[in-house]
């Protein structure tokens, strides 16, 4: 097998990402990882939360809530809260727990900076890139945030367009389209539109994951699966993962587990001195690193014409 790069606490962003960002392919892909780093839950903890909360309103006793907790994913846990909660007529609000009141000095801050369109997996709505459009006389303008939390309006041009957040799996902000149950995980991403959708992207951007660490592994890959990503030897897909020095071992069979089943390569981070904080202090060195433009109008036109030639997508 290839060397692999040694775990460092500080490096430059790959060549492809500054370029990607430079034609407007870039595309950050953020999961639970990074709202972690701002007191969020992860998926699990929001489950159990979630199972607390009915504990509180005497749906569920302490003993049957450990039980849970301890034995089922996310998925099922989320599964068997709202039909309790059903049974009991009573309602799960996940608001509180997914609230904080600023993106403070934070990756998120970061992530925001770099301004490039974003995909996550997170309920919360901090994702607001700040792209700012010059024009010929050199005004500039902010634009504007536009969400995309609905499966159908999942189109496959969308992430052209700076200042654009898609929720895969949701938001916060309209409760309805959160996708949290068994059911409702497997019928979202059994979805031609949703898979279209991540088939172009991963074809079309480039695209850097942030906050798929070892505890959202499932999601990640199963995200890749969907989106048919498969290895090959355009560097396209990549990911920026955090280990103890310890765990060389590991991290080297993870690079080349990801670089010859999905062709993404992992940017390993070294975390035996600022835990996962790591994560913050590069993706905070690369603001000023990336630079994001829109996609030339050519390249628009010729995506959006592959696109509706291609019967596989559903627009």
């Amino acid at each position: 097998m290839s060397k692999v790069q040694e775990l460092r606490e500080i490096f430059d962003p790959p060549d492809e990402i500054i370029q990607a960002g430079l034609n407007g392919e870039l595309i950050l892909f953020v999961g639970a990882g990074v709202s972690m780093l701002l007191g969020l839950p992860s998926w699990d903890d929001l489950a159990n939360k979630a199972l607390d909360d009915l504990g509180k309103k005497e749906c569920l006793n302490y003993s049957a809530i450990d039980q849970l907790k301890e034995k089922l994913d996310p998925k099922k846990k989320f599964s068997i809260a709202y039909l309790l909660a059903d049974e009991s007529n009573v309602e799960i609000d996940l608001k509180g727990h997914l609230t904080v009141k600023t993106e403070e000095d934070s990756i998120y801050k970061a992530i925001n900076d770099i301004g490039c369109p974003c995909v996550t997996t997170n309920y919360d709505v901090l994702l607001a890139p700040r792209f700012i459009e010059t024009d010929n006389k050199d005004s500039t303008t902010d634009v504007r945030i536009v969400r995309i939390t609905e499966r159908d309006k999942l189109f496959a041009n969308i992430l052209n367009e700076p200042g654009t957040v898609v929720h895969l799996h949701g938001a916060i902000s309209q409760p309805e389209t959160m996708i949290l149950t068994t059911k409702q995980y497997l019928e979202h991403y059994d979805n031609k539109q949703v898979q279209g959708f991540l088939r172009e992207l991963f074809q079309k951007k480039k695209i850097l994951f942030l906050g798929y660490g070892l505890e959202e592994a499932e999601i990640l890959e199963y995200i890749l699966r969907k989106g048919s990503a498969k290895a090959t030897n355009d560097r396209r897909l990549f990911t920026l993962q955090a280990f103890f020095k310890s765990e060389q071992y590991l991290y080297e069979n993870l690079y080349h587990y990801y670089k010859k089943t999905f062709g993404v390569h992992l940017l390993g981070v070294l975390r035996d001195h600022e835990d996962y904080k790591c994560l913050e202090r590069i993706v905070k060195s690369w603001v000023n690193q990336i630079k994001i433009r829109k996609p030339a109008l050519t390249n628009d036109v010729d995506f959006m014409d592959e696109v509706l030639g291609d019967d596989r997508v559903i627009i």
